[in-house]
């Protein structure tokens, strides 16, 4: 099942550190956040011939810095030894959560992860979002087809991610 739309909270202009970002940095987490290619769980691949065509002078020097900058600010976890790119806050703001079968492809979509640091990200913010929303509808459907998923969620407890998990900044 392919994304054929993203969901942008409007709240997202009154984010003061989404505020404070240089408006090509904006620009890149937007262009991520619309990709066709943004899993469900919120992993894009880091293949950047694929990103400098979207806009004109996006180098592959360019679309890295941008990638940099937004990892050392949060908003982006990436492990370029796998090449693979995770916009941090997806699983919680995309309201995936709410629809059973959506979530279950997001569940899927995480187990395709290679990323050790990615995946643990995801889940990490997995557990945020079942704290934020534990009578979310999506619950229930990973309880019954990703058991194990749903458990290493819950063991996963409060995580606040005020250190970057990628490591960098």
């Amino acid at each position: 099942m392919a994304r054929d739309h993203a969901r942008i909270e409007v709240g997202i202009w009154s984010d003061p550190d989404f505020i404070c970002l240089d408006p090509a940095d904006q620009h890149m987490y937007l262009l991520l956040v619309t990709s066709p290619r943004l899993s469900y769980c919120g992993v894009i691949d880091y293949v950047p011939a694929r990103f400098t065509g979207l806009a004109k002078g996006i180098t592959p020097a360019k679309l890295k810095a941008r990638l940099d900058s937004l990892a050392a600010r949060r908003f982006l976890v990436i492990d370029y030894g796998t090449a693979e790119i995770l916009v941090r806050s997806y699983v919680r703001h995309d309201g995936l959560l709410k629809l059973p079968n959506v979530t279950k492809a997001m569940a899927s979509a995480l187990m395709a992860v290679v990323s050790p640091v990615v995946r643990d990200t995801v889940v990490a913010e997995l557990a945020r979002a079942r704290r934020e929303e534990p009578d979310a509808k999506g619950w229930e459907g990973l309880a019954k087809t990703y058991p194990r998923l749903l458990e290493e969620i819950d063991a996963k407890g409060s995580t606040n991610p005020s250190e970057n998990p990628s490591g960098k900044g």
